[in-house]
């Protein structure tokens, strides 16, 4: 259900936002302002129940004697990883702008093919999720999901550190940024702070491992999830989260300047990623109620969920212009590339992608069956469970 309603979030906020017009956003109108606010939750979503849905597939296997390369889910994962970071860059080709280049002679824009864009981050952030359990296979103490949230807080301090790095780059090198790691190429550098590093693994890393803490748990105490006190639990550890740390960060921050440990304010760069992660536990718990309350069974919409890798890449083609260079996004805007539709037909336009990928995954089979025969070798329908 969470992976469905991320999915299904993500696509309503790319086209919606692709489409309405500048002149209507208006952050002191509380319809945009709610819009703006849920599609900011959209990518913590998407990475969290990405780790959550990974790492409980991963642990299903009760014995303990069953070793780190033997667990089927390792080498799936593995091949995942593969997939995402070859899909990710593949779709950054842009074909027709090639060959005007070629047939022009103009020089070729080539900075965003090493773009760290959303599958990228993904594919990185399941390794890790793979790193921590394959150490905690090695070491076989304590809880594994204590290594999941461990290795989120180390990840997050770096993005912390960085996030400060950057803050500092942009005051005092506005036009000519210090990106880092400095003298590497563009495509490690957008890994952590680059060009194209909106995606950064630093910023998003954190929210697929605290989702491999969620998915543990579940896995722990999956029998419980369908009592109302384990979604209560969620909800009230989530609004904690969303309320209390950016406080208790601010209160920390304050103290270590006055103690002169620290010169500058500095863990309040990480309240975010607490804050919105919290949200997506509110969330969780809300769907954790539902399913006890009504046991969900809509096949279509769950499937959804199912599906959201070949979603995600035949989005970006079609909405983007991935791989061949013409996308829908041209067609909602002007001559100069703002969007220019107004709420009503942007709205339109939503609803009209949703029936479109709902309809493709309700084909999904013979869509499969369809690619097999023709681009087989390069597996995005591949079957999940």
């Amino acid at each position: 259900m969470a992976r469905s309603l991320a999915i299904l979030l993500m696509l309503e906020g790319h086209f919606t936002g692709a489409a309405l017009a500048n002149q209507y956003r208006d952050h002191s109108n509380l319809i945009f302002e709610l819009w703006y606010f849920i599609h900011g939750l959209t990518s913590p979503l998407f990475f969290t129940v990405t780790g959550l849905v990974f790492v409980y597939l991963l642990t299903a296997e009760k014995s303990p004697s069953v070793r780190f390369w033997q667990n089927d889910r390792v080498k799936k994962g593995f091949k995942r990883v593969w997939d995402l970071i070859f899909w990710g860059y593949f779709i950054q080709i842009n074909l027709i702008g090639m060959v005007k280049a070629l047939y022009y002679r103009i020089p070729l824009k080539t900075d965003w093919l090493s773009a760290f864009h959303v599958l990228q981050s993904i594919g990185v952030g399941i390794f890790f999720l793979m790193l921590t359990y394959g150490l905690y296979s090695l070491i076989r103490k304590g809880k594994i999901h204590f290594y999941f949230l461990a290795m989120a807080l180390v990840i997050l301090g770096f993005y912390i550190k960085m996030a400060s790095y950057i803050q500092w780059d942009e005051i005092a090198n506005p036009n000519h940024p210090n990106y880092w790691p400095m003298h590497f190429p563009r495509f490690i550098q957008n890994l952590f702070y680059g060009p194209f590093s909106d995606f950064s693994f630093l910023r998003y890393g954190p929210y697929v491992l605290l989702g491999g803490t969620v998915g543990s748990i579940i896995r722990v105490y999956e029998s419980k999830t369908r009592e109302w006190w384990f979604a209560l639990i969620f909800i009230g550890v989530g609004l904690a989260l969303t309320f209390l740390i950016p406080f208790l960060f601010g209160v920390i921050d304050s103290a270590l300047v006055t103690l002169k440990i620290l010169k500058y304010t500095f863990l309040y760069l990480g309240q975010n990623t607490f804050s919105r992660f919290g949200q997506v536990l509110v969330m969780l718990g809300i769907l954790m109620l539902i399913d006890a309350r009504f046991n969900v069974k809509a096949k279509l919409f769950l499937k959804l969920g199912q599906n959201t890798f070949p979603i995600y890449v035949v989005h970006v083609i079609f909405l983007y212009g991935g791989i061949f260079g013409v996308g829908l996004k041209t067609y909602f805007a002007d001559a100069q590339g703002n969007p220019m539709l107004n709420p009503y037909a942007a709205i339109a336009v939503s609803l009209g992608a949703i029936g479109f990928f709902t309809l493709m995954v309700y084909y999904m089979e013979p869509l499969a069956k369809l690619y097999e025969r023709t681009l087989g070798r390069i597996r995005i329908f591949g079957k999940r469970k």
